[in-house]
């Protein structure tokens, strides 16, 4: 991420970090089993798609990515193809996980926020990601692991793959 990004007619760098919520603020992500179905069917689209997913992580109702190599797409299109995707094909393939909480044709809530990131080093990106998800899992412990004094968010944190 350090490095422009070169093409046949272009050089520069195009990154976003987008965070998307299910339909209601639901707190689906809590388990590992859909973190990682929803992550594998999210990377699927973004290579697809010809972007790089740098970094993903989740809360408890909510997921971050970071994503790089976004020049051939504005972000409401890009969004529209990650978001529209994914719901198509968890709903189609895995409804019977997420029908307790999620009900309708919606997977995704209808924002999103985005923000460019611009040329910053990889542990800056560690950094700010980390920060974030450290206070969003602090309020969310559930009883069951407040009991054994297991933390959740040292599940989560895949950031050292990423580089640096």
């Amino acid at each position: 991420m350090d490095e422009l990004v070169r093409s046949r007619h272009c050089v520069g760098g195009s990154n976003f970090h987008l965070q998307l919520t299910p339909k209601y603020r639901k707190p689906i992500f809590w388990e590992r089993p859909v973190r990682k179905l929803v992550e594998a069917v999210i990377r699927m689209k973004i290579f697809a798609l010809g972007l790089v997913l740098e970094a993903i992580e989740f809360g408890p109702d909510h997921v971050h990515l970071f994503v790089t190599n976004c020049r051939k797409y504005d972000v409401p299109t890009m969004i529209q193809h990650i978001k529209g995707f994914s719901s198509w094909y968890l709903r189609k393939n895995y409804w019977d996980l997420f029908k307790n909480q999620l009900w309708g044709d919606s997977f995704w809530t209808d924002g999103y926020f985005f923000e460019s990131i611009g040329r910053i080093t990889s542990e800056n990106v560690k950094f700010y990601i980390m920060r974030q998800q450290g206070k969003h899992w602090m309020h969310a412990i559930p009883e069951t692991l407040k009991d054994t004094g297991r933390r959740l968010k040292t599940e989560q944190c895949r950031l050292d793959a990423f580089g640096g």
